[in-house]
């Protein structure tokens, strides 16, 4: 049940009551949009009502009064009213703005009794403000009231100002709610709302981005199923709050993996601590920034490494070697007799050659091995913790290229020249003297084969 539909419940309950437990047989009970202040400058609207005894011409004009917007002053609570927490207003003195029953149409014959203009406020009160009103008319008895007689009508009315307060603060907060739904609807980003573990609010965008209904978000055991097991532990430290805003990877109900940007928000959901995470899918651009990362890493032509590249590996390469006191080592090779390729076949050819004999050398490899295009046809590989096998990788890497060059182009003297250089742990020699040495001892080898 919504707050409004609470506040009117309570205000039909009042007016019943009313005209059950009291002399009274003509009730209509308001509540007021603001709290109202006594005095003539205070002013409020009715937000609800209800009545009872009233005739339907009684209820057209007060359905009248409140579309056209049925406004309340403060003036109507005067001193010279007030008949305990009460305000008892007779005949032809009533404030001109007030909002009164429709005078009774009983004639009343008791001297001193209640006349047919006479009017009985009681306000609805909470720590001291009025947020409505109670008006009664009709009395069964035709007695004026009392102190004594309206207490009945004041304790109905504090216990019906208890409840309609709670029923208010109840429809602002879905008021609000309300409002934050209509907005989170209309966002781009996927909108979770977390509190005590579970999620309480999912939107359309975060149902359509994780691939999970409504009621499978809501129910998620743990919340954070959706987020890549790898990239949990670095959103999830117990021991700090959620991060305001980081980009991880998530698993969709269907199992693909996407990456979002989570940016969390603290806030106040229903009355409780929440956090609103907003999901926004980045996986276009992760996407292309992978591949623009790749580019500028790789060479084009051959799809291997390129020197750029090879110029931040081998640092690292180093400090890993220093740290562990391990040997790697760096292996040149060029091809011989390759710009014949070029002059017999055409570059095009030349081109295929270069992917060609690429695919080969990354073939003989392990996966821990780079193999770089150092420039034209030179190719560089770095070779960690590889020590005395060098040799063996040196002399596989010759059959395999002399294979394939027998099987695709036999009637040229390709092949490829090798040297290589080892880094020592106990030397520490720098990068630039270990490339030195690799070509060095490539060339000793073209030397001693009398090319």
């Amino acid at each position: 049940m919504r707050g409004i539909e609470r506040i009117r419940k309570v205000l039909r309950e009042l007016v019943e009551g009313v005209v059950e437990e009291t002399p009274y047989r003509r009730a209509l009970a308001s509540v007021y949009a603001a709290p109202l202040l006594p005095g003539e400058h205070s002013e409020s609207q009715v937000l609800a009502y209800a009545s009872e005894g009233l005739t339907p011409a009684d209820e057209l004009v007060v359905r009248q009064f409140i579309s056209r917007g049925g406004v309340v002053r403060g003036g109507k609570f005067r001193p010279q009213f007030q008949l305990g927490d009460s305000y008892y207003i007779p005949e032809g003195s009533a404030p001109s703005a007030i909002y009164p029953l429709i005078p009774s149409r009983r004639r009343f014959r008791s001297p001193g009794g209640w006349r047919a203009g006479d009017l009985l406020l009681i306000p609805l009160r909470i720590d001291g403000q009025i947020i409505g009103q109670l008006s009664v008319d009709d009395p069964c008895d035709g007695a004026r009231p009392t102190v004594k007689s309206v207490r009945r009508l004041e304790s109905l009315a504090t216990i019906a100002a208890i409840a309609l307060e709670e029923a208010r603060v109840l429809e602002l907060v879905e008021e609000r709610y309300r409002f934050f739904q209509f907005l989170t609807e209309r966002t781009l980003s996927g909108v979770l709302i977390l509190q005590e573990g579970r999620f309480q609010y999912a939107n359309d965008q975060a149902v359509e981005l994780l691939g999970y209904t409504h009621d499978e978000l809501l129910s998620m055991t743990p919340w954070w199923q959706f987020i890549h097991p790898d990239d949990r532990g670095a959103f999830l430290k117990t021991e700090n709050p959620l991060p305001r805003e980081t980009e991880l990877r998530a698993v969709r109900k269907d199992g693909r993996v996407i990456w979002l940007k989570v940016r969390v928000y603290e806030m106040d959901y229903r009355g409780g601590a929440a956090h609103s995470l907003h999901l926004y899918d980045i996986s276009d651009r992760v996407q292309t920034e992978e591949l623009l990362k790749e580019r500028a890493i790789r060479d084009p032509l051959t799809g291997l490494l390129n020197r750029y590249y090879f110029e931040e590996a081998i640092q690292t390469e180093l400090r890993r070697s220093q740290r562990y006191r391990r040997p790697f080592t760096l292996m040149m090779a060029d091809l011989r007799g390759f710009k014949r390729v070029n002059d017999l076949l055409g570059h095009q050819e030349g081109d295929r050659v270069l992917r060609a004999v690429a695919q080969v050398i990354q073939g003989q490899v392990r996966q821990s091995d780079l193999v770089i295009r150092y420039g034209g046809d030179e190719f560089l590989l770095v070779l960690p913790e590889t020590g005395a096998r060098v040799e063996t990788l040196e002399r596989r890497l010759k059959r395999a290229v002399e294979q394939w060059v027998k099987e695709n182009l036999p009637d040229l003297p390709l092949g490829i020249d090798i040297g290589w250089a080892t880094w020592d742990p106990a030397v520490n020699q720098p990068i630039a003297e270990l490339l030195r040495a690799a070509d060095a001892h490539m060339y000793e080898e073209k030397r001693r084969a009398g090319r």
